[in-house]
Formats: C-alpha cells, sequence, structure tokens
C-alpha cells in the first residue's frame, strides 16, 4: 500500500497580507497530481486543512476540487482537523462524503479505526484530529477528568487505539495526528505556528507512540522532520507561512508500506515554492547596491541598521524590492543598557504581565493569580 502524507496546507492563509491563494492552489494541485502519477492508494492529509475555523469559499473550492480528483482515480483521502481547523465543522461533512473519503475533526471514531486492504491483508488507519484538553479531557477521562495537558489526552486516545488493536490480532496501523510531538532536542520550529498552550504543557512525548505502529503521520509543525523514530514523521507545511522558514525546503512524503514485518520504504518530495524567500539585513546603502541583486525578486524581510530612521525608508525599499513583505529600522545608537525599557517581544506574556503588575504594587500570588491568568490568556488564545 502506498501512502502520500502531507499537513499544514492553511488555505486561505497570507503572508504579511500578500495573497497565496493562487500559490496554494498550484501547489495542491501538484500533490494531487503526483499522488494519481505514483499510483497512492492513501492521501492523507494531518491537519490545518484551512488557516481558520470558517474559511474563505476560495480555500473551501480548492479542497473540494483536491478531493474530487482523488475520488475519480479512487484514491482514499483522509484529512483530519488541526488546531486552525474547526474540528466540528470538519466532521460535520463526514455524513454526506462519498465513499472513499473521511473527514475526522471530532472524539467520537478516536478507537474505530478506517479499514483498507492490500494483497497483504487488513491495514488499520487511526485518525487523531487535534485534541484540545480544555474540550477532551472530561469526555476522554470517563469518571474523572484527565490532567489538562496535551500529553494526558494524546495518552489516553493512544491507550484507546493499543486496545483496539489488540482485540483486532495487531495488523498493520497507521496514526494520523495534529500535535507537538518531542524526542530528545527540540523540534525545529516556525513563527507561523500558533503555540498549542503555554509552557511544556503542549507538548507529548514520541515515546508514547510506542513502536508497534507501522507509520506515524503528524501534522502542526511546518518544518519536514522526525520525531525519534523514523516512522514518526511530520511532513512540514504546504508553503512558507513565516520568514524564519526562509531556509526551508517545503515537502511531502510517500510512503511503501509492504508485508506485515517487513520496513517500510520512505520518499521525501520537494514543493516548489512561488519564489524564493530571504532575510536581509544592513544599511541602506548596503541593502539597494547591487550586492543584493539577485533577492530583488524574493520575498523580503528587510531590516534596516542605521543610526537615525531614513529618509523615505520605506518607499525606497518599495522601488528596489517590489515584494519586500517585512521592513523594520533597527537603530545602531548605543543605548544605555542600565535605562528600563518597555520591549516585551520575545517574552512570555505571562511574565509581561506580571512584571507590570510587580511594578504597580500588586502581589502576584503564583498559585491562585498566575493560574487564573494562564486559564484566561489560553482561553483567548484558542478562540483566535
Amino acid at each position: 500500500m502506498r501512502l502520500l502524507h502531507t499537513s499544514d496546507w492553511h488555505l486561505g492563509r497570507t503572508l504579511h497580507g500578500y495573497s497565496l491563494i493562487d500559490a496554494q492552489r498550484h501547489a495542491v494541485d501538484y500533490l494531487v497530481s503526483e499522488a494519481i502519477a505514483r499510483e497512492v492508494d492513501l492521501f492523507i492529509v494531518a491537519g490545518d486543512v484551512f488557516d481558520r475555523a470558517v474559511p474563505a469559499i476560495e480555500a473551501l473550492r480548492i479542497l473540494n476540487d483536491a478531493v474530487a480528483r482523488l475520488n475519480e482515480a479512487s484514491i482514499s483521502t483522509v484529512l483530519i482537523a488541526g488546531n486552525h481547523d474547526s474540528g466540528e465543522r470538519l466532521s460535520t461533512y463526514s455524513s454526506v462524503l462519498r465513499d472513499g473519503v473521511w473527514v475526522v475533526g471530532d472524539t467520537d471514531s478516536l478507537a474505530s479505526p478506517i479499514v483498507l486492504r492490500d494483497e497483504y491483508g487488513e491495514v488499520l488507519v487511526y485518525a487523531l484530529p487535534f485534541l484540545d484538553p480544555d474540550l477532551v479531557r472530561h469526555d476522554l477521562g470517563g469518571d474523572e477528568p484527565l490532567e489538562r495537558s496535551h500529553d494526558a489526552v494524546t495518552t489516553r486516545a493512544l491507550e484507546m487505539i493499543e486496545a483496539d488493536r489488540r482485540v483486532r490480532g495487531n495488523p498493520r496501523s497507521i496514526v494520523i495526528g495534529h500535535a507537538f510531538v518531542v524526542s530528545g532536542d527540540a523540534p525545529e520550529v516556525s513563527e507561523s505556528e500558533r503555540d498549542l498552550s503555554i509552557g511544556g504543557v503542549q507538548s507529548v512525548p514520541a515515546a508514547r507512540f510506542g513502536d508497534s505502529f507501522d507509520y506515524v503521520a503528524l501534522g502542526h509543525l511546518h518544518r519536514p522532520q522526525q520525531v525519534g523514530s523514523p516512522v514518526i514523521r511530520y511532513s512540514g507545511s504546504l508553503l512558507r507561512y513565516s520568514f524564519s522558514e526562509a531556509g526551508h525546503d517545503k515537502s511531502f512524503l510517500v510512503i511503501d508500506l509492504g508485508a506485515p514485518g517487513t520496513a517500510i520504504e520512505i520518499e521525501q518530495l520537494v514543493i516548489d515554492q512561488p519564489r524564493p524567500m530571504s532575510r536581509l539585513r544592513g544599511s541602506m546603502l548596503e541593502l539597494l547596491s547591487d550586492a543584493y541583486l539577485y533577492e530583488r525578486e524574493h520575498f523580503v524581510e528587510l531590516i534596516v541598521t542605521e543610526e537615525a530612521y531614513p529618509e523615505r525608508m520605506h518607499a525606497r525599499l518599495d522601488a528596489v524590492f517590489p515584494f519586500a513583505l517585512r521592513k523594520e529600522f533597527e537603530s545602531t545608537r548605543r543605548i544605555d543598557e542600565r535605562a528600563p525599557r518597555g520591549d516585551a517581544r520575545g517574552r512570555e506574556p505571562l511574565d509581561v504581565v506580571r512584571d507590570f503588575l510587580a511594578s504597580t504594587g500588586v502581589d502576584v500570588d503564583e498559585e491562585t493569580d498566575l493560574a487564573l491568568l494562564r486559564t484566561v490568556y489560553e482561553r483567548v488564545r484558542g478562540q483566535q
């Protein structure tokens, strides 16, 4: 059985205000064409199909066209909800979809696999959409709610899956998930990924998946990478969605699943991007010189380093770099490091709030006040 693993399409997303809808349409068309040409049996989209809970009509058309073409080619398709999607909205489509297409956005069927078959027998496909602890820990916990963490809810879901596999005789199995899975060294993250929560509560150890699954297709992280085991993989995002991804190749994975007990084969294939991406830093004289002639047609982030703000900075840069999507000024003037600073960039939001309250004379209790602030912050982030 041959699988194609992709994720994090974020259909409808822009790049610093620049529409990427045409590039997304082209990239999805390429994936579908490759799936048909390579005679793929199962097409997997591991979450964040859309960039927002209520997608634009153009984003819906891209997905609808892709699913229709795959179905006409007799390629099974499984899509799961990510943290950007609305799981409830996606799951409502499941009852009206044609045969061979599954959209999973809720927890109703976590331990009820999609059963596919090839010449070697059954292949079970377990779909784990994004599991928000606040929404699912009561349902999955039974009589007592689970701990409020992604690790707790994912672990319980995997326990349910393992129990189902044992009943079925442990045939070949695939898990599709959308989570922040870690192993050993910290995974490579991007600015375009939305934090799932605060601190370490968002992470799920790769060891939770054990070593019994033939392949684990993950979504959420935008850089292609394996996590611990070679069979636990992030395919990465469809396109570059932030300048932190300037050096990333975007790709998808083709997996060949053979007879029980045999090693799988994985091929990583590159997705062409609408144009190169560069991050440039220097004085106006340096940036406007021929030293960056090659980068003038790239998507660029420009950091201007001068002692004083240059006259007509934006207009002069735009005239040379037509795809300059981010332009910032960074003063080279010496600053007294002893002076208080109000720059909160790169700091944890709760630390900023705590410092502000302390500056006004308010004592913050770590167990009660900070816990309340954390709860409010995560709920607000979850609604964005």
